[in-house]
């Protein structure tokens, strides 16, 4: 990927609005999570919980390319099973665009660690996680490193 492009993914990435939806692990109502900005009612929802730590991961769209709905919803759905499997609870949760003119289906889960989400970004080959910690600001954790010449 070229640097440019690169940079492009990263700027597209920080002005995404990354939407939890409503349910009961997050205090039962929407939050919107931004890169490097706190989420002090998102916080005490989770430590409500006991959760210190939280992942926003998508399956969608591997290595930044767009794919086919259906393709799309077949990844997100194993991204969901082997979070189950695993026993990590997760929230519905989606990826929107600032000019809202593209939207990612995602998931929000509460407890994954920061080492986790890099290894379920990289397994389903996305090119960055949101990942936090209660009481610190949401991070953009990049899974690809950049090719060095």
């Amino acid at each position: 990927m070229s640097d440019a492009r690169r940079a492009a993914l990263h700027g597209a990435f920080k002005d995404t609005g990354y939407v939890v939806r409503p349910h009961p692990l997050v205090g039962d109502r929407k939050h919107v999570l931004r890169v490097d900005a706190l989420h002090p009612e998102l916080d005490a929802a989770l430590t409500a919980h006991r959760f210190t730590t939280w992942a926003f991961l998508t399956a969608w769209n591997p290595r930044a390319h767009a794919r086919p709905l259906r393709t799309n919803a077949r990844l997100q759905q194993r991204l969901l099973a082997l979070l189950e499997a695993r026993g990590h609870p997760s929230v519905s949760a989606v990826g929107v665009a600032e000019d809202r003119r593209w939207f990612e289906e995602s998931l929000f889960v509460p407890g994954l660690s920061r080492d986790e989400a890099l290894r379920f970004g990289r397994l389903f080959d996305q090119e960055a996680v949101l990942w936090g910690a209660v009481g610190g600001a949401a991070e953009l954790v990049m899974c690809r490193e950049p090719a060095h010449s």
